[in-house]
């Protein structure tokens, strides 16, 4: 019976934390979504993504710290905080989120730091399925494209 209920209850704690994690992807992607055309009201959907997640930030996940990452790293949500967005990003790195390259070496070039951005960049490029994330990127001038 002890074990029933153990199990029961990681499961709920799975569930729960995937149902959490679930709520607040989508309201990062809708705040996305419309941060051009409604910005007051992207705002409030990061400022949710980020209070769903927020509970989430120690646990264990490329996603959630990626997500933070981007938060931070563009103001979304929360106060823009550069070095806090270097360091979520780099622990969703050391997680396996290969895709985090390209948004550590924009964050490198936003800060003005071009040599750290360069093998963060040179990496993503070299490979197929990363390349697309850093296409606003121009590899040879280091510097960001407007987007349209």
């Amino acid at each position: 019976m002890k074990k029933l209920i153990f199990l029961l209850i990681g499961f709920a704690f799975v569930f729960s934390f995937d149902l959490t994690f679930t709520r607040a992807f989508q309201a990062f992607n809708k705040g996305i979504s419309l941060e051009k055309t409604n910005p007051q009201l992207a705002q409030q959907y990061f400022q949710k993504a980020y209070v769903l997640i927020s509970d989430q930030k120690d646990k264990p996940s490329s996603q959630i710290y990626y997500m933070l990452g981007r938060m931070y790293c563009n103001g979304w949500g929360v106060k823009q905080d550069l070095k806090k967005a270097e360091i979520y990003f780099k622990k969703a790195l050391a997680l396996g989120n290969e895709r985090v390259n390209c948004c550590i070496a924009r964050l490198y070039i936003k800060m003005g730091e071009y040599e750290k951005a360069k093998p963060y960049l040179k990496y993503a490029m070299s490979h197929p399925t990363l390349k697309n994330y850093c296409n606003d990127i121009d590899p040879n001038t280091l510097k960001i494209k407007e987007k349209k």
